[in-house]
């Protein structure tokens, strides 16, 4: 099987771009081992803000002209730029898996990120089951972090025990509360805390709050809520 490769990199996010450039070359030599299959070419779209993309373009006209199949390396926001769906129907296209983002993934911060504390969504246009990453823009480190969530609904609800005359009331539906820890956070990186689903969780109120260690040793509580989906902004900021 022959196949053509297609990278995305953002260089105006340059250490972000170098991080899902390896993440790419490493998919892509998980996916064509498993297959057997040979790299013919690879092409690499410089991304930026806009919708062209000439890379892509002329990966497409070498599947046209080879037989190729276009392999996708990545679909994942790279840093702050947007999530890549593409809609090809002709030419054969396979995607590579994306790398996992389970609780504890740490990589850089965007370079767009806020100079705060805040929760990340890169992929937060997506109708997707999306991670949540816990991102630390500011200029030190935090450390014995602990991360609760919970989301509450009135949409739904549940019978409360009896009152003790018979009658029963109802009371707003939660989730099961969610806690993860993380021993430390450097400046300007972002773990994933969570996972957070659009078609679910958007009928719910989900509660962030999160417990740190600061950098002059006091002990810090920040929270956050998500009340709708899709989100308006790929970060949420945390308060006091």
């Amino acid at each position: 099987m022959k196949v053509i490769a297609y990278y995305r990199v953002r260089p105006s996010e340059p250490a972000y771009s170098d991080i899902a450039l390896q993440e790419q070359r490493e998919t892509i030599k998980t996916w064509i081992k498993g297959r057997q299959a040979i790299v013919q070419a690879e092409y690499i779209e410089p991304e930026t803000d806009g919708f062209s993309r000439p890379q892509l373009r002329q990966a497409m006209e070498d599947c046209k002209q080879s037989g190729a199949t276009l392999l996708i390396a990545r679909t994942e926001a790279i840093g702050s730029g947007a999530e890549f769906s593409p809609r090809i129907s002709s030419i054969p296209v396979a995607f590579a898996p994306e790398p996992s983002r389970e609780r504890g993934y740490v990589t850089l911060t965007p370079e767009k990120a806020p100079p705060d504390l805040t929760l990340y969504f890169p992929d937060f246009r997506s109708l997707r089951i999306m991670p949540v990453y816990l991102c630390n823009g500011t200029d030190a480190p935090i450390r014995d972090i602990t991360v609760r969530t919970i989301g509450i609904t009135s949409k739904f609800t549940v019978p409360a025990a009896t009152d003790g005359i018979g009658s029963a009331s109802e009371q707003p539906l939660s989730t099961t509360p969610i806690a993860f820890t993380l021993d430390r956070l450097d400046k300007r990186h972002a773990a994933v805390i969570d996972r957070y689903d659009p078609m679910f969780d958007s009928d719910f109120i989900t509660a962030f709050e999160i417990t740190f260690i600061d950098q002059h040793e006091q002990n810090q509580r920040l929270t956050a809520s998500l009340r709708a989906a899709p989100l308006s902004s790929a970060y949420v900021a945390l308060k006091k």
